[in-house]
């Protein structure tokens, strides 16, 4: 694993993980940051990426993402991103990925959307 890449397991209610993910999200993190979502999405429950620590993302990062919500979304659970950083959000911009992603300001609201969905 890439030492400068951490995923951190914050806070966790019966049906929601919050996940802060700090570090390069690229080629050699993606399956990383894939294989534990998959193990919240295993377990039926919805995931809060909060992405607020996330210094650069690659192609390979953004094809996570957007794997990470379509395999949520089949198997019944969702996923929000929260707080993400600057890094991310211009390339979310730059692509035009906000309408594919659900995107908060903080982990509150993510998991205040999840609750109430």
């Amino acid at each position: 694993m890439n030492p400068e890449f951490i995923i951190e397991a914050v806070a966790s209610t019966p049906g929601i993980v919050v996940l802060r993910v700090s570090g390069r999200l690229d080629a050699r993190s993606a399956p990383v940051l894939t294989a534990r979502c998959v193990e919240v999405r295993n377990q039926h429950r919805h995931l809060v990426l909060s992405l607020a620590g996330v210094s650069f993302i690659a192609s390979s990062g953004i094809g996570a993402l957007l794997a990470l919500v379509e395999e949520f979304r089949q198997s019944e659970s969702r996923v929000r991103l929260a707080a993400i950083s600057p890094a991310v959000e211009s390339v979310v911009r730059l692509l035009n990925l906000d309408q594919f992603l659900a995107i908060d300001s903080t982990e509150a609201d993510a998991t205040s959307a999840l609750e109430a969905a």
